[in-house]
């Protein structure tokens, strides 16, 4: 009887490629990888995994198996979700990975929801950066994210992950108190700018959308973290794009102004398909979706 456990770390290694890596996503340490994985060959009778420099690569017959252990893991989530909506009541633990304008606006009102409506649901949060969010949700890292979507951006979606909108989220150039003088093109063209590290979807957005004006913006600060973006603008030293969410949270001293386009971003909630009876799923997202209309 071949056993989930091994199965899903299986999984795990064919999605991520590192046997680290594998052990940072599900809670073990590399050597419990490797030694689960030799015993995983001893039950099936045949190599899974060789040698690939100091690393490991699945054999022929290891990518076989994580394919087949793709499908059972699904069908056993999907029984358990099953039974689940059959005892009729959200209970146990599910794990839910947020970024960072989600950690500071809607999710405390949707933890006191889940707090006063299913007692019996423990909720355990983690930040997470976007652009892993849809993977490490297919990896079963977390059980549902909450995530963004940048105009012009879309997120790769996973095989077997379903997506469900929550709300749109202006994006607006925002400036220190008293500077939201003049057109918008020479504001975003004379001042410095903070944006997200290069490589993020957000930062990706938003200088194609000032080359979209005719304008290279002059990126002199990088922060992920929004909230060090608002002081930077609020002392005078950049300007920036943020989204409302934060703004309406932090009630920054800032000149709010409409960025060309009215742009928004997509948040959503997503959870893997094979889980969607699950009344634990079905909770978290109600619960989002309450928060987010009395935010």
């Amino acid at each position: 009887m071949l056993n989930a456990n091994r199965l899903a770390l299986l999984d795990a290694l064919a999605r991520s490629g590192t046997v680290h890596a594998v052990g940072g996503a599900l809670s073990y340490s590399p050597s419990t990888v490797s030694q689960q994985l030799k015993v995983l060959e001893q039950e099936v009778g045949v190599s899974l995994v060789e040698r690939a420099g100091r690393g490991l690569v699945l054999t022929r017959e290891g990518r076989a198996l994580a394919e087949h252990a793709r499908e059972i893991l699904a069908r056993m989530e999907e029984a358990e979700s099953d039974l689940a909506r059959l005892r009729g009541t959200a209970a146990g633990t599910i794990r839910v990975a947020v970024f960072q304008t989600a950690a500071l606006s809607v999710l405390p009102t949707a933890l006191d929801l889940l707090a006063s409506s299913h007692p019996k649901l423990r909720v355990v949060v983690s930040h997470i950066d976007p652009a892993r969010a849809l993977p490490a949700l297919a990896a079963r890292e977390h059980d549902l994210v909450l995530g963004e979507e940048y105009p012009g951006r879309p997120v790769a979606r996973p095989a077997g992950i379903t997506l469900v909108p929550l709300f749109e989220d202006p994006l607006v150039l925002v400036v220190s108190p008293g500077t939201g003088h003049g057109p918008v093109g020479e504001l975003i063209f004379a001042r410095a700018w903070v944006m997200e590290p290069e490589g993020s979807d957000a930062r990706q957005w938003a200088v194609a959308a000032c080359r979209d004006l005719g304008v290279e913006p002059r990126v002199q600060y990088e922060s992920p973290d929004l909230l060090v973006q608002v002081r930077l603008v609020e002392t005078g030293h950049a300007i920036a794009v943020v989204p409302e969410l934060l703004l309406r949270r932090e009630r920054p001293r800032v000149d709010r102004l409409e960025f060309p386009g009215r742009p928004s971003r997509a948040v959503f909630t997503a959870h893997r398909a094979a889980a969607g009876n699950s009344p634990a799923v079905t909770a978290v997202t109600e619960a989002f979706a309450q928060s987010v209309l009395t935010r």
